[in-house]
């Protein structure tokens, strides 16, 4: 039997995506979601809530993607694996971090309405369209 590693979630960008390169030219980005879960408490009666932020890693094209599209407070789909890695920091400590390798990045909700993604129609363009020319069938 196979082992499973696969890890499915939706939230919202905590931060705007960090594109990077690796030496080899392969585009990397980072970004953190939160996922945010809610119950009901049974000894209070009342609803609490408890925010998540989850490390995302995404690779190649869907890195070049994601840091184009996506912004602080996106709703997006993650499906993935979870790695856990260790790196040293400058200060010589041993650290571990978990991170969801994306496997596919699926952006949620409506597109966002900023100014730099409204365009204004062309001003070039004719009122009247040309005169069809004639087809010889």
């Amino acid at each position: 039997m196979s082992d499973l590693n696969r890890v499915l979630l939706t939230g919202r960008l905590a931060a705007d995506p960090e594109l990077r390169y690796t030496q080899s030219g392969k585009a990397v980005v980072n970004f953190r979601i939160a996922v945010n879960r809610r119950w009901l408490n049974p000894e209070s009666g009342a609803w609490e809530e408890e925010t998540t932020f989850v490390p995302i890693v995404a690779w190649g094209k869907q890195a070049e993607n994601c840091a184009a599209y996506l912004q602080k407070g996106r709703l997006v789909g993650v499906d993935g694996r979870l790695r856990i890695r260790t790196f040293e920091t400058k200060n010589g400590e041993r650290r571990r971090i978990a991170e969801v390798i994306a496997q596919s990045v699926h952006f949620l909700g409506p597109k966002p309405q900023a100014a730099e993604f409204e365009t204004e129609p062309p001003t070039d363009i004719p009122e009247t369209p040309p005169p069809e020319e004639e087809v010889p069938f």
